[in-house]
């Protein structure tokens, strides 16, 4: 009945029915539910003993600590009187039917005395090694100790002590009780008996150690068998013993001496009618077991075999579509039911996809051909190929825009006449055609019949190539422009949603693929434009460049880096990037630096001093690390950079500090101490003492103006804000307004001028600091006596004008510096100054058009400058020098 059943979901209801009762689903939840309630009645049940019993142990131990503090508060006890002991102690033990022994030890630990005195006494035992001595020491009221076997008595015990202090309350010693723990074990097996039937309740007393000292049952207190770990919770729940049996655990904590009390029941007694409900369930599921071997052999004839035929052959379909074998499955299509039905549809379904597979892999195959090559024709006659085959055509057409003439050409075709194909073009806006329809539109167009559908140009073509129907796809492209790919039949066909979808996607791929090499050609245009000006861009650069990759070979190198590497020329793309930096190590002082930043390629900056020969130049390396996508560097870059201006401006402004504050503090030094002085109420100076000091605060005042607007002079031609009023002016005049103001005594002055000197066109005020200037420094470094000499000549057109000294001269070393900014000679004995004469004289001569140099010949100074001479408008000179 079941093999020629037409509906497989009856057969798998009647074999569900029989596999699964609502009796064995109802059995189990009451069991899970009912076991659940069981253990929980007996956990509130334990819960409930073990306080009980809590509380009667806390008093217990609560009564004994306050027998304990009686005790420690008689006097007798506080004195350590030992011959009032025994009446103390006597009362106190017979009222205690727990108490073992009763004594009293000093604050060293030693026993002074016990109660009941009895053979084997420990009077004079040192027992400050007890747990109980430790902690009262440091207690103030009483304190419980843990479980121990007592030397007096030979019994366990626990001990509650109190400690003994004096006035000052520092330690004296205690008084303790022991307490016999076998009366605990007795008061629980009382317990344990009246509380249950069950002959096999376990109760248990542990104290704040983890020791047993007390059982309802035959263990020994005390015995480390039964010890249980401190750093452990105590168990609760089902729990096992070593010998394996069940039990039902609860365990409770006293709160106020640390000690814990455990109550268990054996499993198997509390949970007997769950067993017995269970063994029942079993037999029930014996039954069912029965009856699902026969559910199963049906299943396995009609269900499971020929579903596992089928999944294997879906597996096969899965893993090698084209070579599954279906034999495994023929005899499952002769069925009516739903297998049958099943085996049917994977057979369609495997000549589907062995279809679909086809045509997805001639589309990957074509797509990679697109991305390979950059030979569009190539590209462009494959994918007409791949058409072919596909749609089972032999005529497709590809046309696109003809930029020169405005129309649509055949750019490829296969099965189409060459002369057909040579005359075949569109308008783009040529209505009748279906090709530029579909490009106006962006969808296929298609046209099942030529002779039905009325195309008159159309059906003569047609006729001629003989075909009957086409297809149109346009080709749409961001970068190109629209093309379209047309199919050819040679009979009446309407064309598919598959077969457009096909096609569309071949358009697609030819448009991917012209668009592709324009793109292509378009980026590589940019990209060798782009090349060019960075490798334009970084060769102009002032500083050196390097790239390098990460295996330590040069990729690029600029000319201004491979002069800093002393080579004549940069380095090829693969060269070793060690051997272009090994004359860099040569000629860099801090190359022990350098050798290790590029030995151990980081990123870092270094500076040190470049020297070729007498040129020595301030270098900067930097080392900048270029990361990668993962954030791993894949190469870096070396910075070269000359840092010698930077360095002699660092260098000018400490010149300058130093110069400026020494030049201001002498100066003022002087003005504010003759001014001090002057102002002095206690001396009454004589006129010709306070002309004296007034002369020299003027000569001061007039050395800081000198020196101001020498700074003014300087900032000014620096910024090239510096104005010229020039004006023809005779050069005696000018020189003898400086010989008069500077008022110099201490050496002879000899001017000699021709007397044809035109006069120069020049700012008189500016040539005058020229001259003072020169002057200040040839009296300066000069021997009092000596003479200066001043004299012009024409030559070219200009002044030449030589102030010439007799004195030691300037050492050759010093000549190609001495026109710098601050520049002095070093440990020269009248070197003063902030340095800034000569390089006032070059700039105020060369604002002029004129330069000015030191002759190289001596004895002596001899410095040099030109000036321009005055003209009128005829070219000659003219000037009246009355």
């Amino acid at each position: 009945m079941l093999a020629g059943s037409r509906d497989l979901r009856t057969t798998l209801l009647l074999a569900y029915g029989l596999l699964i009762g609502w009796m064995l689903t109802l059995g189990l939840l009451f069991n899970l539910w009912s076991t659940d309630r069981l253990l929980r009645d007996v956990e509130t049940s334990n819960r409930a003993l073990a306080q009980a019993i809590g509380l009667e142990t806390e008093a217990w131990l609560q009564d004994a600590m306050r027998a304990v503090e009686a005790l420690a508060q008689t006097e007798a006890v506080r004195r350590h009187d030992l011959q009032a002991l025994p009446a103390i102690f006597g009362p106190a033990f017979s009222a205690r039917p727990d108490a073992v022994l009763i004594y009293l030890l000093d604050r060293r630990g030693i026993m002074r005395y016990h109660y009941p005195e009895r053979p084997g006494s420990t009077v004079g035992w040192d027992f400050s090694f007890r747990d109980y001595f430790q902690a009262a020491m440091r207690a103030q009221g009483p304190v419980i100790s843990k479980g121990r076997i007592s030397p007096t008595t030979g019994k366990p015990v626990v001990t509650v002590a109190m400690p003994l202090r004096d006035a000052e309350g520092a330690f004296n010693g205690l008084v303790a009780i022991n307490l016999s723990l076998e009366r605990l074990s007795a008061v629980l097996r009382t317990v344990a008996e009246a509380s249950s039937d069950e002959k096999s309740m376990d109760l248990r007393l542990y104290d704040a150690a983890g020791q047993l000292i007390a059982s309802s049952g035959s263990l020994l207190p005390l015995d480390p068998a039964y010890a249980l770990d401190s750093q452990k919770a105590m168990p609760s729940g089902l729990v096992h013993d070593p010998d394996g049996r069940a039990w039902l655990a609860t365990s409770l904590p006293l709160p106020r001496s640390g000690w814990r009390i455990l109550v268990r029941r054996p499993a198997d007694e509390a949970l007997a009618t769950p067993h017995t409900f269970q063994r029942g369930m079993l037999l029930l599921l014996l039954l069912v077991l029965a009856s699902g071997f026969a559910f199963w052999h049906i299943m396995t004839r009609q269900v499971l075999q020929p579903l596992e035929a089928i999944a294997h052959f879906s597996r096969e379909i899965g893993e090698h579509p084209g070579s599954a074998n279906p034999a495994g499955i023929l005899d499952l299509t002769n069925r009516k039911d739903q297998i049958g039905h099943l085996a049917r549809s994977l057979l369609w379904m495997q000549g589907a996809i062995e279809q679909r597979l086809n045509e997805l892999r001639t589309l990957l195959d074509t797509g990679r051909i697109v991305l390979a090559s950059l030979e569009t024709e190539k590209v462009i006659a494959t994918i007409l190929e791949q058409v072919q085959r596909l749609l089972k055509v032999h005529t497709c057409a590809l046309f696109t825009l003809d930029e020169r003439t405005g129309r649509y050409h055949v750019r490829a075709v296969r099965g189409l006449s060459p002369d057909y194909a040579r005359g075949l073009f569109f308008h783009p806006d040529d209505p009748r055609s279906p090709t530029m329809r579909a490009i106006r539109t962006g969808r296929p167009a298609q046209i099942a019949d030529v002779e039905v559908e009325g195309y008159p140009e159309l059906q003569e073509r047609a006729r001629r190539e003989g075909f009957r129907s086409l297809l149109a796809v346009p080709l749409m492209a961001h970068h190109i422009s629209p093309a379209a790919l047309v199919i050819y039949r040679p009979d009446p066909h309407r064309f598919t949603e598959e077969e457009i979808s096909l096609a569309w996607n071949f358009a697609n791929l030819a448009a991917f693929a012209l668009e592709h090499a324009l793109l292509y050609a378009r980026s590589d245009a940019l990209l060798q434009q782009q090349t060019r000006r960075l490798e334009t861009l970084i060769e102009h650069l002032h500083e050196g460049l390097i790239l390098e990759s990460r295996e330590g070979e040069i990729l690029y190198m600029n000319r201004r880096a491979a002069w800093w590497c002393g080579l004549e020329e940069p380095c090829p793309p693969g060269c070793a990037a060690r051997l272009a930096y090994e004359p860099l190590l040569q000629r860099f002082s801090a190359s022990g630096d350098v050798a290790r930043l590029l030995k151990e390629a980081r990123e870092g900056t270094i500076e040190g001093l470049w020297r070729v020969g007498d040129l020595t130049r301030d270098l900067r390396i930097q080392s900048i690390l270029i990361p990668g996508m993962g954030g791993e560097p894949i190469g870096r870059i070396l910075v070269f950079q000359d840092i010698t201006s930077e360095r002699e401006l660092d260098r000018a402004k400490s010149a300058l500090l130093s110069a400026v504050s020494h030049e201001l503090r002498t100066p003022l030094a002087a003005i504010k101490g003759y001014t001090t002085t002057l102002l002095a109420e206690d001396v009454d100076w004589d006129p010709a003492a306070r002309r004296e000091f007034l002369q020299i605060i003027l000569e001061e005042t007039e050395r800081l103006t000198r020196l101001v607007n020498n700074l003014l002079d300087l900032s000014r031609l620096e910024a090239g804000a510096l104005v010229l009023q020039r004006q023809p002016y005779p050069l005696e005049a000018i020189l003898a307004r400086v010989q008069r103001d500077l008022r110099v005594d201490s050496h002879p002055i000899s001017i000699q001028l021709p007397p044809d000197l035109p006069p120069v066109d020049v700012d008189p005020a500016r040539i005058e600091v020229v001259f003072r200037n020169l002057l200040d420094n040839a009296i300066r470094y000069t021997p009092p006596g000596t003479p200066i000499t001043i004299s012009a000549t024409i030559a070219d057109g200009v002044v030449v004008v030589r102030v010439h000294d007799e004195g030691p001269g300037i050492p050759p070393e010093h000549r190609e510096r001495i026109f710098d900014r601050f520049y002095r000679i070093p440990g020269h004995i009248r070197s003063s100054g902030a340095g800034l004469g000569l390089a006032i004289c070059k700039g105020f001569v060369e604002a002029h058009g004129g330069r000015i140099w030191l002759a190289e010949d001596g004895p002596g100074a001899t410095f040099i400058f030109t000036l321009p001479t005055w003209k009128d408008e005829d070219g000659g000179a003219d000037f009246d020098r009355g």
